[in-house]
């Protein structure tokens, strides 16, 4: 049996004094209250995300449709140097591959034909004069565009009525260069007469322009 430490009073007797026990000290991580700390943080923090107010947001507002107006182009009447009339697209291209890299042309498709035009005047002595400096038989024929109603935009509405003047005026006076400058539109209505007049051959993008015209008026009529 373990003997607890005496000590000797001044009468000599012995007093026992209990021995003091050594104090454990715990070397295990106790984690239940760390978790339990980090379980408590998670939902406080999601409580407090629940209550609090977040700012309206607005809906993204969608691009205004441009606006469109009414555009009535004037009917005119002109005459073409027409230089062949083809049963297929195909006999059209075939014909036109022996033809000069630099002569201005267009083909235009009127009823089941492809007609081949080489030039265009206001008049029908201005459209002889022209043929007479064409080598080859050439057929001069009157050629009209009615008038035509389109809904486009306010800058189409500025091309068009720019573009179509530039038409007369080279039908007017033929030895002048075709004057109409490029659209920066996308219009679907107007892209065969937007690129007709882009053509680098100046000569060749008024042939062109003059049968867009005519198929934007088929187009009208359908």
């Amino acid at each position: 049996m373990k003997q607890e430490p005496a000590s000797k009073n001044k009468d000599g007797t012995i007093i026992q004094f209990p021995l003091a026990e050594k104090s454990k000290k715990s070397t295990g991580v106790i984690l239940f209250p760390v978790l339990s700390g980090i379980l408590c943080a998670a939902v406080f923090g999601l409580i407090l995300n629940m209550l609090l107010e977040k700012p309206d947001q607005q809906p993204l507002l969608a691009e205004p449709p441009e606006e469109t107006s009414l555009f009535e182009s004037p009917a005119f009447t002109f005459w073409v140097l027409q230089a062949g009339a083809f049963s297929s697209v195909e006999a059209a291209e075939d014909f036109t591959s022996g033809m000069s890299a630099d002569t201005a042309h267009v083909l235009v498709k009127q009823d089941d034909m492809i007609l081949l035009w080489i030039g265009a005047a206001a008049s029908e002595d201005l459209a002889k004069a022209l043929a007479a400096k064409v080598s080859g038989e050439v057929y001069i024929k009157q050629v009209s565009v009615s008038s035509i109603a389109l809904e486009v935009s306010e800058a189409d509405k500025k091309w068009l009525t720019e573009a179509i003047s530039a038409i007369n005026q080279k039908l007017a006076s033929p030895d002048q260069t075709f004057a109409a400058t490029e659209s920066k539109s996308k219009s679907s209505t107007l892209h065969d007469f937007q690129q007709a007049v882009q053509h680098e051959n100046k000569e060749t993008a008024f042939l062109q322009s003059l049968g867009a015209l005519i198929q934007l008026e088929q187009k009208h009529q359908e």
